[in-house]
């Protein structure tokens, strides 16, 4: 149905395609994020998704009239920016509680104040017209979805946030200004950002007086197929701006990289560090799965780390739930791991060296 979405006026939010002419002016309040910008005309300010899922045709338009009370999300990496801005308690259901690391919104679903939507991950219709929500934040990958389609002709409206399309950590940082407007507390996320970019340009401007750059690889095999970063995203911008070589930084890709193994060996096998293994936590583990991760020198040096500091009670990786809205832990993790000299006294939060 994503070709003739249905357009919903409500009290609070009207959803539809407006033309470019009409007059509405970009507030410029955005800096880094390509995803989604704001628009403003005669005192009425709209909300504009650029791109709501990979390929989108053309951007959806908010118009905002009254902050959101009842929201459900859709994605662990949407709670960060909420419980940043101080609004944990409008989240009222969200789809598997077990994927949360958050112990805010783990608390709220043992009291009873998170609704649990859907065991397999997908929202259920039915609990989800029991939490009465205002709006659901939701993601799509570029698929038809036909449970969002069901959420709109239910009455519901659906914000689509499509920060996972972002290549810049700060631009998917930034998006928590998304979640400033329709919560109302646009100032607030202002300032969070502000200090947020503060942080991560000084430590990217600590990072560029090292001397070295320690070369990086990075991800891990699965079947017959090595799945690493491409030289474009978000985390190889990490390596970079932390003062790293990244070995496929020539590469273009902003997805992900599916190489064999033998590709990967004959460009990597003698890089400095290999950092990012997946659910992979130990040296031993990695060889238990492939033997032949010992032939490569960063794991015969000991140089090998992973995002594995910060483990959630149902075991799910905090990297992947706050370091998306955290793009300054991130670097200075990857700072100290790649020049401790720079950071002394730092303690990392999502990174660890693997035994």
């Amino acid at each position: 149905m994503k070709s003739s979405r249905l357009v919903f006026i409500l009290f609070f939010v009207a959803c539809a395609p407006i033309k470019e002419e009409s007059g509405y002016k970009n507030t410029k309040q955005t800096k880094y994020a390509k995803g989604f910008h704001f628009e403003l005309k005669e005192g009425e300010k709209r909300l504009v998704v650029d791109e709501p899922w990979p390929k989108a045709k053309k951007p959806i338009v908010y118009i905002l009239k009254k902050p959101i009370d009842r929201l459900v999300v859709t994605s662990t990496s949407h709670l960060p920016y909420i419980e940043m801005l101080g609004a944990a308690d409008r989240v009222v259901g969200f789809p598997n509680l077990k994927y949360i690391s958050s112990e805010t919104f783990i608390k709220r679903g043992e009291e009873g104040l998170l609704t649990d939507l859907g065991p397999d991950g997908k929202i259920n219709m039915e609990l989800l017209l029991g939490v009465n929500p205002d709006a659901v934040v939701a993601f799509d990958m570029g698929g038809e979805s036909q449970v969002l389609d069901k959420i709109e002709e239910a009455g519901i409206p659906v914000f689509y946030n499509s920060d996972f399309l972002e290549q810049s950590p700060l631009g998917r940082a930034e998006w928590i200004k998304f979640f400033g407007a329709l919560l109302d507390k646009e100032k607030i996320a202002d300032s969070i950002f502000m200090a947020i970019e503060k942080e991560y340009l000084r430590l990217n401007e600590l990072a560029s007086s090292a001397k070295n750059k320690p070369t990086i690889l990075s991800g891990v095999v699965y079947g017959d197929t090595w799945f690493l970063p491409g030289g474009n995203n978000w985390a190889a911008t990490f390596y970079r701006n932390a003062g790293g070589e990244y070995v496929w930084d020539a590469d273009t890709t902003s997805g992900w990289l599916e190489l064999s193994f033998e590709a990967v060996y004959e460009k990597a096998h003698n890089a400095d560090m290999w950092i990012g293994t997946s659910t992979l936590n130990s040296r031993q583990e990695m060889l238990s799965q492939e033997g032949r991760y010992a032939s490569f020198e960063a794991f015969e040096n000991g140089q090998v780390y992973n995002y594995s500091k910060k483990i959630g009670p149902n075991g799910g990786y905090d990297f992947f739930e706050s370091g998306y809205s955290r793009p300054d832990l991130v670097l200075g993790d990857l700072i100290k791991i790649l020049h401790p000299e720079l950071l002394p006294e730092y303690e990392t939060v999502y990174f660890e060296k693997l035994p």
